[in-house]
């Protein structure tokens, strides 16, 4: 489902209900049920053109195809990290394995703080394999879905909304919490307050999803292994920010601009000279 006719102007709009949703989040809850991982050189700040990046090594059936777990995932043997996108703008989530590792990706919104890891057990949440969050938890559906109320805004956490997910390996129509793991690129977003659509792709061992239009804030990202017959491994996670083609336009005019203005002084006679 796209929504590239979405006026961006709505992100704006939003941006007042994002603040008080984060203000009035329940804060009784004690986060920090997960742990995150570092960024290359401690870098988890997005600006336009840039990029950000981090390597790992990942348990093949994290994220799903786990059978013990009726295939759901397992947040405490994944990789969680969160990153703070400074402009609007396009922005491609890319993760690339070795031939061990089929990744499996989800993004998640925010808003204006960053993910505060959650809360184990909230709710006593309990999974048709009979494990409590977040042993297992619910990484593909809405917040408020079985499964996600440990990390959602107003429960155990503090996420607004997921945004989409990629899976490398089989699809899995009813996992652990009755949720669809589906194979692909998949765009879950419930609004466009954070992006106005997203798209993507999976290989044998790399996912990638990118996002038209998101907005600036903190996301949080989950990355593990979707085959569990596979022996898991090392991958590359990369976050990359690519201007608008208006923003970019505007950008090189005003640098050819600069550019003319230069040569004109290096051309321009000197009067004081001799």
């Amino acid at each position: 489902m796209q929504k590239k006719h979405v006026k961006k102007t709505s992100m704006l709009v939003s941006a007042a209900i994002i603040a008080i949703a984060a203000l009035t989040s329940a804060q009784s809850h004690a986060a920090g049920a997960i742990g995150f991982k570092a960024w290359n050189g401690d870098i988890n700040e997005l600006n336009l053109g840039g990029s950000i990046s981090a390597a790992e090594t990942g348990l093949q059936s994290a994220y799903s195809d786990n059978p013990l777990l009726n295939n759901s995932a397992w947040a405490h043997t994944g990789d969680w990290y969160t990153f703070k996108n400074n402009n609007l703008g396009d922005v491609n989530v890319t993760v690339s394995g070795d031939a061990g590792f089929a990744p499996g990706l989800t993004v998640w919104a925010t808003g204006v703080t960053e993910f505060d890891g959650g809360t184990t057990g909230f709710g006593s949440e309990l999974s048709s394999a009979g494990f409590e969050t977040p042993h297992t938890f619910n990484a593909t559906g809405a917040m408020g879905d079985a499964g996600t109320l440990w990390m959602a805004s107003g429960n155990g956490g503090n996420v607004l909304e997921t945004l989409g997910y990629a899976v490398s390996g089989p699809s899995h129509t009813t996992a652990g919490w009755g949720e669809s793991i589906l194979t692909g690129a998949n765009d879950v977003s419930l609004t466009s307050t954070f992006e106005n659509g997203i798209s993507g792709s999976a290989g044998a061992n790399s996912v990638s999803l990118t996002f038209d239009d998101l907005a600036p804030g903190w996301y949080a990202l989950y990355i593990g292994g979707t085959e569990n017959a596979t022996a898991g491994g090392a991958f590359d996670l990369t976050v990359s920010a690519v201007p608008e083609p208006e923003t970019y336009a505007m950008l090189l005019t005003g640098l050819g601009f600069i550019g003319y203005r230069l040569r004109s002084r290096r051309k321009a006679p000197n009067k004081f000279a001799a």
